[in-house]
């Protein structure tokens, strides 16, 4: 071989080992990532699922209260008649 091919074929296999590197990088960072992405859905899901219930049972106790006090109301006013 002469020395110029033998150049461009060492160059080549060079090239061809930095690539297949760089995709196997580039597939690992995508999964890494994929992966944050799903964590941070969950964790913000949770918090959404956290305030909802909380949301729920104050509006239980408001109604619970509100029934409460219309009990009284009633009470009230049928003790003045």
């Amino acid at each position: 071989m002469p020395g110029l091919q033998e150049a461009f074929y060492i160059i080549a296999i060079v090239f061809m080992g930095v690539m297949f590197v760089l995709i196997i990088s580039v597939v690992v960072a995508v999964f890494v990532i994929r992966n944050k992405v799903v964590r941070i859905e969950r964790a913000i899901e949770a918090k959404i699922n956290t305030v909802t219930t909380i949301a729920e049972k104050s509006g239980e106790i408001a109604a619970l209260a509100t029934g409460g006090i219309v009990r009284k109301a009633k009470k009230a006013i049928g003790k003045k008649k």
